[in-house]
């Protein structure tokens, strides 16, 4: 831990407001927008990761992209979506420029747990694929696509419990049509986004663009690397049909894009290869659903739902652990369908932060002033705390990057088995390392889609990667301990 009580230059505690709250111990994460730190919760605790976003209204789209993934992971409360825990009050409603949002801490993502991993048994592989499919059926319910789903997005623990994060690309549908229209400016890194998106920029799609990138991860899983690491839309078109063969000319026809129609039509015929043959070691009932979870059109993938009954999860799905979202309102997300200033994000932003104020929302919807002015804030004091760790951050200071578990114990002993056997799963209380949190590049859309031709799921410059020597088959594993409460109770 870091004991920065003694410095001159960093006020590590206050005696007022929510700086005692939280004791910093590491830094585990940095990025273009700010730093990662874990801390402790001085009120029950916990282990939380703390993630300060730096300059949030420097670029109204990176607001709005803020705006969103905080909305979201507000409303959308479920064991397999990442909790945002709290964020720290601005000491001032119309002058603050960064935020602290605070999260349950998890020790790894499923991108290092695939690359660390290479005793992974047919039960790891069935339990991966029912979280996500039950973290995307909730999330699906409520009308919500994730547009980036890949294994750098889904958090992980030793004991195989997974979580989706990063919801800054998400969008949601309000109409009652079974296809929405966005603005498709960047969705899905390339190796997971399904072929009706591929080199298209206004598309119609369906929540089947969300099942064909868990197909994509659940094959990632079964062989350990990515099933399509495509270098360009074309060479991604050709990675899908040489899988799956040359699609029939009436699919073609439902491609949107007309380059990709084009080449598509041009293309020579190649036959479909068995997933037998690509998977030669894999139980035959999860290839028959990967071989539906990576349907070439849309209509044939099947929902997240109807995956769920699958006969691969026999004895493991259960409707009554598997619930339905309430569809989000209209109002919710009105900012994203008006030209927004600077100012109004701001408003809108504080607003949000708010619902983790209970009092403070009261007198804000009250009208009352007492929200305007210059008070104590925790987040003046931590200013200082994450100024020095991201001066000392990689630099052999004692503010040192978190070392990254990403193996998983054995699935006999994990927590989850006995939970598979009881049909009753249980919350953790496993003594976490470090975590991976992600933020997207800073900038506009635009240079994110150039910056696309240098990461594309690659190495992921988007996000906060580990140091190599902190990564690896040698990471440590951690044993976790349940106290037997259910995550639905």
């Amino acid at each position: 831990m870091i004991m920065m009580q003694t410095s001159a230059e960093v006020d590590f505690f206050t005696e007022y407001g929510e700086g005692n709250r939280y004791k910093i111990q590491e830094v585990i994460g940095k990025g273009s927008y700010g730093v990662v730190c874990s801390a402790i919760d001085t009120h029950n605790g916990e282990k939380v990761a703390i993630k300060k976003i730096n300059d949030i209204f420097e670029h109204v789209s990176d607001a709005t992209r803020i705006l969103r993934e905080i909305k979201l992971l507000r409303i959308l409360r479920h064991p397999d979506v990442v909790e945002i825990k709290h964020i720290m009050l601005p000491p001032s409603r119309r002058e603050f420029k960064d935020i602290y949002v605070v999260f349950e801490l998890m020790e790894s993502d499923l991108h290092q747990v695939i690359k660390a991993n290479d005793d992974l048994t047919p039960e790891h592989y069935q339990f991966f694929l029912y979280q996500l499919l039950r973290a995307l059926k909730y999330i699906h319910t409520a009308n919500v696509f994730h547009r980036d789903l890949k294994p750098k997005n889904v958090l992980a623990n030793s004991d195989c419990k997974l979580k989706v994060c990063d919801f800054g690309l998400a969008r949601v549908a309000f109409n009652d049509t079974p296809m929405a229209i966005f603005w498709t400016d960047y969705v899905a890194t390339r190796w997971y986004r399904a072929p009706e998106l591929c080199g298209s920029f206004f598309s119609k799609y369906t929540p089947a663009i969300d099942i064909w990138s868990i197909g994509c991860i659940f094959a990632e899983i079964l062989t350990g690397k990515p099933l399509f690491p495509g270098k360009n839309v074309v060479h991604q078109l050709d990675l899908i049909t040489d899988l799956l063969g040359t699609p029939s000319s009436e699919a073609i026809a439902r491609v949107r894009n007309e380059k990709a129609r084009r080449y598509l039509s041009s293309m020579r015929k190649k036959k479909r290869i068995p997933f037998t043959h690509k998977f030669p070691n894999a139980d035959p009932l999860a290839l028959k659903l990967l071989e539906q979870l990576l349907a070439f059109e849309p209509k044939d993938r099947p929902t997240a739902e109807e995956a769920l009954a699958n006969p691969y999860f026999k004895g493991l799905a259960n409707v009554e652990r598997e619930p339905l979202a309430q569809a989000i309102t209209k109002m919710e997300f009105e900012f994203e369908r008006r030209r927004v200033t600077k100012e109004d994000m701001r408003e809108l932003i504080y607003r949000e932060i708010l619902e983790y104020h209970p009092q403070m929302l009261k007198e804000f919807l009250e009208g009352a002033d007492s929200t305007n002015f210059m008070y104590p804030s925790a987040v003046d004091q931590f200013k200082k705390q994450f100024t020095y760790l991201e001066e000392h951050y990689g630099k052999g200071g004692s503010a040192k990057p978190g070392k990254v578990v990403g193996s998983v114990i054995p699935y006999e002993h994990c927590g989850i088995a006995e939970a598979y056997d009881t049909r009753s799963y249980a919350n953790t209380s496993s003594q976490y390392v470090a975590s991976i949190y992600s933020y997207p590049q800073r900038g506009s859309i635009a240079k994110v889609q150039q910056d696309e031709k240098k990461e594309d799921g690659a190495t992921g410059s988007n996000f906060l990667q580990p140091k190599a020597q902190y990564v690896g088959k040698g990471a440590r594993k951690t044993a976790a301990t349940y106290n037997g409460i259910s995550h639905w109770s």
